[in-house]
């Protein structure tokens, strides 16, 4: 046997342990919220979800029809982080990667937000092995560009897009970085490929009103600038790689110079899309607050680069040794803390969820139960109490797949536990609900349950016209049955630019004349008086949004400009 093939053996023995390692976190460790809330995607089979495109919905439906616990819903995010680094691997080309293979893995291994996606079955976690695969597929493309490579790069891109719509950052910042490749057929003929694969998911988008691309594009309500949208930012892109981030930026810095380290058009894709993706999200930050994990996919070239400088620099290697040593050793900490709630300094959201689950399973009798306001919560106690749930949610909160797929209509008529956060509620039901003591929600039994969330109202003239005291509504029943006029309360939400609330109008549908009820499938045009017009004046946006039977209003109207 060769040195070679002993140091590929040695990848492997690393690879399969950290498997392992991985599987064995994966079932001790409770479910965290996202996770959940996949799972719930997962029970609901569709080219798509509104938070996200099915990708992690997929891998954690196969799971659980073979593990029907943490491990099922979590079970491939082990083996697509191996996987991602073997295709890591496979990228660096030096040969004397062999003579320091225990750098490669310690490095690799102690990526701190990098592992995490080894036990997590997150969005990013198919997203990441995809997108190295996508790189490889790159790079075997340039150098063989045959029906092969051709293939396996437009798998690739759909296979990204089907992850997390941010890939398609990384795809444009490596075609950017390569202009030449827009004349070849055979770049055109993947591209093709890989939109044919995309097809379900763009018909699905097509089929919801693109309303998962209208959420993340300009559907959330978004606070303020505050510089410390920036500083958060820019503290995150730091200290999510670890300890080794002073290296790794360095080693960037140095493929990026001009006169550093020679690059050839590969290394100028990753060059690209590191710098483009940190980018990005920098200019993101002076709109929004950014997430920890919405640069991620820079850890790709981050990898590459940063072994591949130590390969040169003995100093640097050295540095890159212990900075990983130290990462690790407190990664391994982490590890534990989130499994075991007793030992643990903090409260992570890992903990206590079989708990307030149970409790709220005994006190409701396995009633289905209905949250008011969290997506979160009622997919977590789907999942640890296996009874139905929904998410009843009105707009101080913020619309998700309750609101798109069918699950209201299961509820219809049914006896229910309803509950919610409130504090004034009148409840007979109490639950502390979330990590550490949690924090108290109430609750009480609704014999026959009913919501009308996917009603529509829309406003006739799409624009609000200060100084009128009425407006012509459209309002359209899709239910199967009728809705009593007097069980509604109509309200006009007054919203800044940023879509959060301003002020709050009274609305009276009119002219119904002897209509008592909408029937069932119909739709009728009325005009609705209002009150407070002259707080209009003050706003951007204007949204009609309906209340039933008393529960906080919801999504009913879209959003649509007050004239100026």
């Amino acid at each position: 046997m060769s040195i070679t093939q002993g140091k590929e053996r040695l990848l492997l023995l690393f690879l399969g342990g950290l498997t392992l390692i991985n599987l064995i976190q994966g079932s001790a460790t409770q479910l965290i919220f996202d996770e959940a809330y996949y799972w719930y995607f997962s029970q609901h089979p569709a080219w798509g979800y509104f938070d996200h495109p099915p990708m992690v919905a997929f891998f954690a439906a196969i799971g659980t029809t073979l593990f029907d616990h943490e491990l099922g819903v979590r079970l491939f995010a082990p083996f697509l982080l191996s996987g991602t680094i073997c295709l890591l691997w496979k990228l660096i080309d030096d040969k004397r990667k062999y003579d320091h293979l225990p750098v490669f893995i310690l490095f690799t291994a102690s990526v701190a937000l990098f592992n995490a996606y080894g036990f997590f079955m997150l969005p990013d976690t198919p997203l990441l092995f995809f997108s190295a695969l996508f790189l490889f597929a790159y790079k075997r493309f340039l150098q063989y560009p045959g029906i092969r490579f051709v293939l396996l790069l437009g798998f690739s891109m759909a296979a990204m897009m089907y992850s997390k719509y941010h890939a398609i950052l990384l795809i444009a910042f490596v075609l950017v970085s390569n202009p030449k490749i827009f004349l070849s057929y055979r770049f055109w003929m993947a591209t093709v490929f890989a939109l044919l694969l995309y097809t379900p998911h763009l018909y699905w988008l097509y089929e919801t009103d693109f309303a998962s691309l209208k959420y993340h594009l300009s559907g959330r309500a978004n606070s303020y600038y505050r510089i410390k949208f920036t500083l958060d930012y820019i503290l995150n892109a730091l200290i999510v790689w670890g300890f080794s981030f002073p290296l790794i930026y360095w080693a960037l810095y140095k493929f990026t110079l001009p006169g550093g380290v020679k690059k050839n058009v590969f290394d100028r894709a990753l060059v690209f899309s590191a710098w483009g993706i940190l980018g990005f999200f920098l200019l993101s930050s002076f709109n929004r607050k950014t997430q920890a994990q919405w640069p991620l996919l820079a850890v790709l070239p981050f990898i590459v680069f940063t072994f591949r400088y130590a390969l040169d620099k003995e100093g640097f290697r050295k540095w890159l040794r212990i900075t990983s040593i130290i990462s690790l050793v407190i990664l391994c900490m982490v590890r534990v803390i989130v499994v075991d709630e007793d030992i643990s300094p903090i409260k992570y959201e890992s903990h206590g969820n079989k708990r307030w689950a149970q409790q709220l399973y005994e006190k409701t009798g396995g009633l289905p139960v209905v949250f008011e306001d969290s997506y979160r919560n009622a997919s977590m106690y789907g999942f640890y109490a296996r009874v139905p749930v929904y998410s009843l949610n009105s707009v101080k909160h913020r619309q998700n797949q309750y609101d798109i797929d069918s699950s209201e209509y299961k509820f219809q008529h049914r006896r229910v536990a309803y509950i919610t956060g409130r504090e004034d509620y009148d409840s007979v039901i109490k639950v502390r609900i979330g990590k550490g003591k949690g924090h108290p929600w109430r609750g009480k039994f609704v014999k026959d349950f009913r919501s009308f969330r996917k009603l529509i109202c829309k406003v006739d003239d799409h624009k609000i016209t200060p100084g009128k005291d009425s407006i012509a509504l459209t309002l359209i029943n899709p239910y199967t049955e009728g809705i009593a006029f007097e069980d509604l309360e109509f309200y006009g939400l007054v919203l800044n630019e940023k879509r959060r609330i301003q002020d709050t109008i009274r609305m009276y549908p009119g002219n119904t004349g002897k209509t008592k009820v909408l029937t069932a499938g119909s739709t009728i045009h009325l005009n609705a008086g209002m009150d407070r017009i002259e707080k209009l004046e003050e706003g951007v946006l204007f949204r009609v949004s309906i209340s039933e039977f008393g529960y906080p209003s919801g999504f009913q109207g879209d959003i649509i400009p007050i004239a100026k």
